[in-house]
């Protein structure tokens, strides 16, 4: 403030002089004055600037230590969220150069804590940009730069890469890796911690490598099984379910090496649905999304173009450690376990689109209604909304409708079924469950030899079949019935009310061999 008081006075002066001296006076000495006081105040902002860059620093550096304190405790949101502040700060305050290795440092560091997160792109990124820091490095550096540094970065990166499912790049990333690692180490110079670093990093990056060939392995596998059920369209029942089989094995096999793969999971979900395994489809589709959750408010500042759901608000319901706490009581198995129809809501505008519908499709199909319901109106109201339209890309939506369409006539003709049912009217009773049974199918005309119907399966066809076979025992028709309860059977092997059922009619059959086989299962 000196300086511009000083100034100030020379101004009042100056202008005073300036009117003594002619026309020509003032206008000079008006432009000495300007540039005088504009230098005056640019003085009295450097001063300020450098407290404020301090003060940055210090913030910045506090920030970091956070970052690391929440990686260390598994609290790896709140690790992203302070290491992406003090790389703000750090920015801010610093001139970004190739040289840079605290910044280096950071993006290292936040890189880890995004791959805790399964943010794996994300993390990759940050790789990448830790490496362009170190650049201008010397050869030689201590633990956190130089090339050992430039090792550890570049090993990280080809594990994101692969974790994400972008193999090809991670298998150059790893070559990387072990390359520069193994420079490092022929060159010398270096002390004891910095080679068992180099030297883990080249075990680390073989190890990836053999990764990377077990998913290539894998992927080849999946590959040459839909090409054989391509080319052999007439094959039998049980021939097409092996291969669906094999072919959910080598995806599991791909999906162990890359979880981030969004590809590997649409390819998972559709073989479940081939096989008609609807309950464990919906449980791997609200698994995705409670692992996708994770990374809910991570994508701020220099990492908002990579969020993937930018118009979706932090999910308050769908928790991300639903599937991974342990149960209080053996009535809470984990495998078990299914979302609360709010978290459903939360989890369905998290999933790829190409999964949205069959997920909708196995709730139905597992007779949860109201999640199925809700999460149906759900994406209706917010793809239909201005604000939002065309951030999940294009969706059609006559699917929805349709899939409405199925769950209220399901509904609707099975209570219509459980009524006639309890006012004794077995006949008409059974017809209506039959006509729910077809819902799902290519014909609508219901087969009355269960065993030849190709049902769409779940726990909702289980039920169907078995409340037929109720009807058809009122009706003493026990043959049928024993058929009912066996198409039951093939969808739910243990459920006990088909054996029971079946059971009964084999006494009434006087097939006792056969109901004493079914009361000791």
């Amino acid at each position: 403030m000196g300086v511009a008081r000083t100034e100030e006075t020379s101004t009042s002066t100056n202008r005073k002089d300036s009117f003594a001296m002619g026309s020509d006076g003032p206008y000079y000495k008006r432009e000495k004055t300007f540039y005088g006081f504009d230098f005056a105040r640019n003085e009295t902002r450097a001063v300020s600037d450098s407290e404020d860059d301090e003060g940055n620093n210090d913030d910045a550096k506090r920030l970091r230590d956070e970052g690391k304190s929440f990686y260390i405790n598994g609290c790896y949101r709140e690790s992203v969220l302070r290491y992406t502040e003090a790389i703000r700060l750090h920015k801010e305050s610093h001139s970004i150069s190739s040289g840079d290795a605290i910044l280096a440092a950071l993006y290292g560091n936040r890189a880890a804590a995004l791959m805790m997160t399964g943010a794996y792109e994300g993390a990759a990124d940050d790789c990448h940009r830790a490496l362009q820091c170190t650049v201008a490095m010397p050869a030689t550096g201590g633990l956190d730069s130089g090339p050992v540094f430039r090792s550890k970065i570049s090993c990280r990166m080809a594990r994101a890469l692969l974790k994400a499912g972008n193999v090809w790049e991670a298998d150059k990333a790893f070559d990387s890796a072990i390359g520069s690692a193994k420079e490092a180490l022929v060159l010398g110079q270096l002390n004891g911690a910095a080679e068992k670093i180099l030297n883990g990093c080249i075990m680390d990056a073989t190890l990836g490598l053999s990764d990377v060939m077990r998913y290539r392995d894998a992927l080849d596998g999946a590959t040459k099984i839909t090409a054989d059920n391509a080319n052999n369209k007439g094959m039998s029942v049980a021939a097409d379910r092996r291969n669906s089989v094999q072919l959910l094995m080598f995806i599991n096999s791909a999906l162990m090496v890359s979880p981030g793969s969004m590809e590997l999971h649409e390819r998972r979900v559709n073989a479940l649905a081939s096989l008609k395994r609807w309950a464990e489809l919906g449980n791997h589709c609200e698994r995705l999304a409670a692992e996708i959750v994770k990374t809910d408010g991570i994508f701020t500042d220099d990492l908002a173009p990579l969020n993937p759901f930018p118009d979706l608000k932090v999910a308050t319901s769908l928790k991300p450690d639903f599937f991974d706490k342990k149960p209080d009581n053996a009535a809470d198995p984990v495998a078990l376990r299914l979302l609360s129809a709010k978290a459903v809501c939360e989890a369905v505008m998290r999933l790829p689109n190409e999964i949205v519908p069959l997920y909708l499709r196995s709730l139905r199909l597992e007779e949860r209604y109201t999640e199925a319901a809700k999460a149906g109106a759900s994406i209706e109201m917010h793809v239909n909304n201005s604000k939002h339209r065309g951030t999940r890309g294009i969706v059609p939506l006559a699917w929805l409708s349709n899939e409405r369409d199925k769950l209220r006539r399901t509904m609707s003709w099975k209570e219509r079924g459980d009524t006639l049912f309890r006012n004794g009217d077995y006949e008409r009773a059974a017809t209506k469950y039959a006509a729910c049974l077809t819902i799902d199918g290519d014909v609508s005309q219901y087969n009355q030899n269960a065993l030849e119907n190709d049902d769409a399966g779940g726990r909702l066809h289980a039920v169907l079949h078995c409340n037929r076979a109720a009807c058809l025992m009122a009706l003493k028709r026990y043959r049928e019935a024993v058929k009912e309860c066996t198409a039951s059977l093939r969808i739910h092997t243990h459920y006990m009310k088909a054996i029971l059922r079946r059971g009964r009619c084999f006494v009434m059959l006087r097939q006792f061999n056969e109901a004493v086989a079914e009361y000791e299962r």
